[in-house]
This record gives structure tokens, C-alpha cells and sequence, in this order.
């Protein structure tokens, strides 16, 4: 047996391990990106059989050496187990960059478009934009059912929700046609769908933006998703925006609890932050923001009690008369 094809076996019988390691990644980044307030469709997968043999095949035609064991075959492809991140509003990548970081180890990291490669065909349009991740899951993530899965190396690829799409689709064209090569009139038809989705980004930025916009104009938040975004830009006035984003914290909770306490308006949020010093300690700005509120209640609750109990200024009474001077009482 050829050592690519024992390598294929190994991989079949480990594959339900991969497939599990793949989704549990996805389901711990899909809950932190949810409280987090960031928009996006997690999906994961392990790599089919049949595809990676093919993969490993041309990545062993490639090598000035082929491939000497199953280790050399493992180091060298680092996606068999994968996360995607279809981000609604690419200018979240920042974002979802510093949740990662959190929650993995990062081994190595890409961003695209790749300046050092040169295009097979001469594009108009820069490409795929994205940043890749290979990484394994932090131990204070998981649980003791969940430790066996810390060892999986995963490629986490994150990228705007049509860019994905586009992506797919050339790589399927390009890299696994089903007869020959691309013509010239393909790859530039595959060009200009690019300068379209990279059109759509822009749009998506700008739809991003006006909706900030509007919620500065609204009276109160409608998701955690609004509030999130309304945080973000506040905050980016007050702090460092690696601070903003390693710190945010639980919004979803923190949403909760605001429509708990019937807080979910502009003017009822905006004296919190205000009053919130957002110091650098290991509580998350969430949680800051959270143990500031009982303090704004009980401040608020005094007011609204003196303004209650509070008497009328003692006025003399009116002497009794059967002649009125014009200035009435004295």
C-alpha cells in the first residue's frame, strides 16, 4: 500500500473525530460571535475523503520531495477539520479577529488577498479577501468530555457572507474543473463577479454604516445586535479599539437585562455609559457596564423619592377681608 493511500485510511477511520472537533469549534465561536452582537453564519466540516486524496496527490506532485511519512502528510494539510465564518458586514473582521483569539490558539494566521502571489490571469479586481486561521481550541474552553478534541488543528476561514460564495465558486471552477483549464473569457467573466462582490462589500459597509446612523437617531434598541453596534462606536471615542474589541464581553446578556429593567432606550443607556469609568481590570466592558447599573438605579430611584416627598414651600395664608388690595396675599 502507497503511503497516500494508507494515509486516506487512517483519515477515514478518524474522520467522525475531525467532523466533531470541526463543529464544536463552530458552535463555541457561533455563541461568542451572538453575544458578542456580530451578525454571521458559522458553518464547519471535515474533508471528504475522496476530495483530499486529491488534494494530497497535487500537493505531492508539487514537492521537490514527495512525501517520506503519514506526519509529513498531516503537517503539510491543516484543513481537515474547518470552521467558516460568513460575516454579514465585512468590516466585522476585526471583530470576530480578537474573539478568536480568545477562545484558540492561533498557530498560524493569513490574510488575502496575497500581494506576493502572482495571478495566473491578469485581474482587474484584487481577489479574495479574507483572514485564515489555523489554530486549536484553548483548554479553559472545553470541558473534560471535550478535552480529546483540543488536539485538532482547525482552519478557521473568515470572510463577508458573499465573498464566501464567489470563493467557492472559483475555487470549485478553477482548482477542481471537471474538464480541463479555464479559458480566458472564464477567468475574466470569474474576474468581473469578483469587482461585483467586491461592489457588494462596499454596499454592505455602507448599509453598516447608515444603520449606525440610524441608531443614533432611534429612541431604543431593537436586538442585541443594535445595541452591540451603538456600543462599539460609543466606546470608540473613550477607548483603544483593541481594547473595545479583546473586552466586549456578553452583550446578549447584557441586552437581557436592559429590556429586564425596561433600560433599552437611548436615554436610559447613554447616563450609564457616561458614568461607567471602563477600567482596565478582568472585568469585560459588558460586565463593567452590568455592575454600574444597580448604582444608576438606586441614584435614580432616589431622585424620582425625594422629588416625591418633597413639601410645597409654607406660604402665609390670606387674611380674611372684606376689602381685596390689588396685590392680593401678602
Amino acid at each position: 500500500m502507497d503511503l497516500i493511500q494508507q494515509f486516506i485510511d487512517t483519515y477515514k477511520m478518524k474522520w467522525t473525530f475531525y467532523d466533531a472537533a470541526g463543529r464544536l469549534a463552530a458552535e463555541k465561536l457561533q455563541l461568542a460571535l451572538q453575544n458578542a452582537g456580530i451578525r454571521a453564519i458559522v458553518t464547519s466540516r471535515a474533508k471528504n475523503p475522496a476530495r483530499l486524496r486529491t488534494k494530497v496527490q497535487r500537493r505531492n506532485s508539487r514537492r521537490e520531495e514527495p512525501y517520506q511519512t503519514l506526519e509529513e502528510i498531516y503537517d503539510d494539510i491543516a484543513d481537515l477539520s474547518g470552521v467558516r465564518v460568513s460575516l454579514y458586514f465585512p468590516g466585522d473582521r476585526g471583530k470576530v479577529d480578537a474573539i478568536i483569539s480568545e477562545l484558540f490558539n492561533i498557530l498560524e494566521f493569513k490574510q488575502f488577498p496575497e500581494q506576493s502571489k502572482p495571478p495566473t490571469y491578469h485581474k482587474r479586481f484584487s481577489g479574495y479577501w479574507a483572514n485564515h486561521y489555523r489554530a486549536r481550541m484553548r483548554d479553559e474552553i472545553l470541558n473534560e468530555s471535550q478535552k480529546k478534541y483540543g488536539s485538532a488543528r482547525i482552519e478557521i476561514q473568515v470572510a463577508s457572507l458573499i465573498m464566501h460564495a464567489w470563493s467557492e465558486v472559483e475555487h470549485d471552477l478553477i482548482y477542481k474543473p471537471m474538464q480541463g483549464t479555464l479559458s480566458e473569457e472564464e477567468l475574466s467573466i470569474l474576474d468581473e463577479l469578483n469587482g461585483l462582490v467586491l461592489a457588494g462589500e462596499i454596499a454592505l459597509e455602507r448599509l453598516q454604516a447608515a444603520g449606525n446612523e440610524r441608531l443614533r437617531r432611534n429612541a431604543a434598541f431593537g436586538s442585541q445586535y443594535e445595541l452591540a453596534s451603538y456600543l462599539y462606536n460609543f466606546l470608540s471615542s473613550h477607548l483603544k479599539t483593541e481594547d473595545i474589541e479583546l473586552r466586549m464581553g456578553n452583550i446578549a446578556l447584557l441586552y437581557r437585562l436592559l429590556q429586564r429593567l425596561q433600560l433599552t432606550g437611548l436615554k436610559d443607556i447613554t447616563p450609564i455609559l457616561r458614568s461607567v469609568k471602563f477600567e482596565k481590570d478582568r472585568r469585560t466592558i459588558s460586565q463593567q457596564i452590568i455592575d454600574q447599573i444597580p448604582a444608576m438605579k438606586s441614584a435614580t430611584s432616589a431622585i424620582r423619592s425625594c422629588g416625591r416627598n418633597r413639601r410645597p414651600p409654607h406660604r402665609k395664608p390670606c387674611r380674611q377681608s372684606t376689602s381685596f388690595s390689588r396685590s392680593g396675599c401678602h
